[in-house]
């Protein structure tokens, strides 16, 4: 996977997806845990990013499971990775996966930067044990854009340029995760479920500081690609600052099913 515009090389990219943790990782692990797993489960967290489910499904699974965090760049969750934990550096798009080793297999915003996310379910698919658990989680920005009433439109337009930006080298877009199910059933995947968070932004919260350092990270690109003036843009960072701010964020669609007996 190439051309990746927030990469965790960046400085402060620790920072950014901490910020992100901390709005998902609650709903993450409540799935992990109503699907049951739990002491013993081995399970596989691809593109782990800074790491904070991989610690905590360490500490879930205990002594005798096992888990593998994957990542093209696993340095961030390398950095800190307690005992027991199994780091791989890794590319979805090219590199193999144990075949048939995993109870449950997660994926957490990382699918729309891929190019070809039939190929990567697929991978993910073949890596679960027989009723193995696949889960995966990606955002769908549609609340941003569904109407513009009591937040400002250089905030749709700030999303839009950044977000176009994000996933121009794949050609996709950040519209398509109410998808997710229908994907897993068409990969064969049994029992799937769904379900979708919104997120509210408050100005000078945490997630308007992940938007605004993710929009920091991918400013080159944006003025680049000409997706927005880098005087508005500037100014829609400026924005994410203001407490009187009240806006939509991204909805996280999450679906799982389990691979046949």
């Amino acid at each position: 996977m190439t051309g990746c515009a927030l990469t965790n090389a960046w400085q402060q990219a620790r920072q950014r997806l901490a910020l992100l943790e901390s709005e998902l990782d609650p709903a993450t692990r409540r799935r992990i845990v109503d699907a049951g797993i739990g002491p013993g489960a081995h399970c596989l967290e691809i593109g782990a990013g800074g790491g904070s489910i991989a610690r905590w499904l360490c500490q879930t699974v205990g002594p005798t499971g096992r888990v593998l965090a994957t990542d093209i760049d696993p340095g961030l969750v390398a950095s800190d990775a307690p005992p027991g934990l199994e780091i791989l550096q890794h590319d979805l798009t090219r590199d193999p996966l144990p075949a048939g080793a995993f109870d449950l297999v997660h994926a957490r915003w990382l699918l729309h930067h891929l190019p070809d996310i039939d190929d990567a379910i697929e991978r993910l698919s073949a890596a679960l044990k027989p009723g193995g658990l696949l889960l995966v989680e990606e955002p769908d920005f549609y609340p941003v854009h569904a109407g513009h009433a009591g937040s400002p439109p250089l905030y749709a337009r700030f999303m839009d340029a950044l977000t176009r930006a994000v996933v121009a080298s794949t050609g996709r877009d950040c519209y398509w995760a109410r998808g997710l199910p229908s994907l897993l059933i068409r990969h064969g995947l049994q029992d799937v479920q769904a379900a979708a968070d919104v997120a509210v932004l408050h100005g000078g919260g945490p997630l308007a500081r992940f938007y605004q350092l993710s929009g920091r990270q991918a400013r080159p690109r944006v003025l680049d690609g000409a997706y927005m003036p880098a005087a508005d843009y500037d100014a829609a960072l400026a924005l994410l600052d203001d407490p009187e701010l009240w806006a939509f964020g991204a909805c996280t669609v999450a679906a799982w099913g389990r691979r046949p007996e």
